[in-house]
């Protein structure tokens, strides 16, 4: 069934020429650029210490994407058989046009963590996980912004979802961050934004050193 209508995303196809400083330009070539209708989004950590071990846990989600799906059936260049019926990522969510500077994105993210997993954070503020990043920078404009925030499982309530199918079909896990991390190495997680946003949150709770990473006692 093909969809029709407006979107969320825009292709922008064009001709450009790149022009040097010695005023030369090059020949014109062909673009084709995606943008999200807020430009950017934001990627969520979540995270909590287990009450006995001390362990630093990352709340997940875990959905059904159908792009991911449809690789199935297309001519891939290394044989994979997965069929992507359940995929574990980050918490996120795309940018209004109304989130605007580092308070409508921090007000983005709060709404997408309570919408996608029912948890609030601890702490108004969340932690600096440093700059955002460009997923995909030969393709698109969008650049995903790293909040992580301390949750308290015990608290959260039913997610409220946005209405969407596949958002009310999604769930959320927890995860210890080292095994995360080592789910990322092997192929059992493929979402950069976890990986990327757990090993900055681990870099960032870490004390000087000496302790193996994903374990923190509590403080």
């Amino acid at each position: 069934m093909r969809s029709s209508g407006p979107g969320f995303l825009t292709l922008d196809r064009f001709l450009a020429r790149n022009v040097y400083v010695s005023g030369e330009r090059s020949r014109p070539y062909r673009v084709e650029v995606l943008h999200r209708r807020g430009i950017d989004s934001v990627a969520i950590i979540p995270f909590f210490y287990q009450p006995r071990t001390g362990r630093l846990m990352v709340v997940t989600k875990i959905g059904f994407r159908p792009g991911l799906f449809l690789r199935a059936g297309l001519d891939v260049p290394l044989n994979d058989r997965r069929r992507y019926t359940r995929v574990r990522e980050a918490v996120a969510g795309s940018l209004e046009p109304g989130d605007r500077g580092q308070r409508g994105i921090d007000a983005r993210a709060r709404a997408e963590l309570l919408e996608e997993t029912g948890l609030r954070p601890v702490h108004g503020r969340g932690i600096d996980l440093g700059a955002g990043f460009f997923p995909s920078h030969g393709q698109s404009t969008e650049k995903v912004h790293l909040r992580a925030y301390r949750v308290d499982p015990s608290s959260a309530i039913e997610p409220g979802g946005d209405g969407s199918v596949n958002e009310s079909d999604s769930g959320s896990e927890a995860i210890e961050a080292g095994l995360l991390l080592k789910m990322c190495r092997s192929g059992a997680i493929e979402d950069p934004k976890l990986e990327i946003g757990v090993i900055r949150l681990l870099h960032r709770l870490k004390p000087g050193g000496g302790r193996r990473p994903g374990v923190r006692r509590r403080p």
